[in-house]
């Protein structure tokens, strides 16, 4: 008999108010893992800040007006150090501080470490991990300087932790991404900043949607799961919730792997 996980699905219910009185800066916030974090924060009483450069990032922001928090969209390419600095300096004209950072923004170009072309490789490095360094320079100093704690939450992978077919780059940055984020928690720890590294596994998004549309791929991932199906970009976002609140003070510098256990599942199916 074939289990329906259909019911396994959680309905995710914010808390209401937990995040009550912070900013938070979502860079890649116009869709996919990032709107849906957008959306859930706002529902927890957070005000917002999208960085993007997907022309949807107004319209997300208007999804979060409705909700009842202030958002500012703003477009800004996270490679380039002058648009990070723009994006930082419009962030804090508008609401005088930013409690906590999700970044968010990464790209993927499909293709094994030994094909990859340079100019992928440097265009995926300059957004997924050089560009989460401009943000989290900039963002981080204002949190020092203004020394009333933090949150950073750095979208990772399961990319960050194995080596994963045909993602040779991309496994490159984002586990260069798992030591930035250990790094930044040692250094701000003194500050009351905490920095964790989220790991998702398989959510359907608009990065991957052609590729899981396929029956028989979406078949195979499904098969590598545990629970048995593809998280949710809502589930994500509960989780990114949770370690920017209050509840999480205590958590810095880990790995929170999101992934249904994909992740020990293929290490225990060796």
């Amino acid at each position: 008999m074939t289990p329906n996980l259909e019911h396994h699905i959680p309905r995710i219910t914010p808390i209401l108010d937990r995040l009550k009185g912070k900013v938070t800066l979502v860079t890649g916030g116009a869709a996919g893992i990032g709107r849906a974090i957008a959306l859930h924060f706002a529902k927890e009483g957070s005000d917002i800040a999208i960085a993007d450069v997907a022309s949807c990032r107004e319209t997300t922001a208007e999804e979060v007006r409705a909700l009842g928090s202030r958002c500012i969209a703003v477009r800004a390419d996270i490679s380039e150090r002058e648009q990070v600095e723009h994006l930082v300096n419009m962030v804090l004209r508008e609401f005088q501080q930013i409690d906590i950072l999700v970044n968010n923004a990464g790209i993927i170009v499909f293709g094994s470490l030994l094909e990859c072309r340079i100019k992928d490789w440097d265009r995926m490095l300059a957004v997924d991990l050089t560009g989460c360094l401009h943000c989290t320079q900039f963002v981080g100093k204002h949190m020092k300087e203004r020394n009333r704690g933090g949150r950073m939450i750095h979208v990772g992978s399961t990319a960050s932790l194995l080596p994963t077919a045909q993602q040779g780059a991309y496994c490159v940055a984002k586990a260069g991404l798992g030591m930035l984020s250990m790094m930044v928690a040692m250094e701000l720890a003194p500050f009351g900043v905490t920095s964790n590294l989220l790991c998702p596994g398989s959510a359907l998004t608009d990065m991957n949607r052609v590729l899981l549309s396929d029956p028989a791929v979406s078949a195979r991932l499904e098969a590598r799961i545990p629970l048995g199906r593809l998280g949710t970009t809502e589930e994500i976002a509960a989780a990114a919730a949770f370690l920017a609140s209050d509840e999480a003070a205590y958590i810095t510098g880990a790995e929170v792997v999101h992934d249904g256990g994909m992740t020990k599942g293929a290490l225990w199916w060796r």
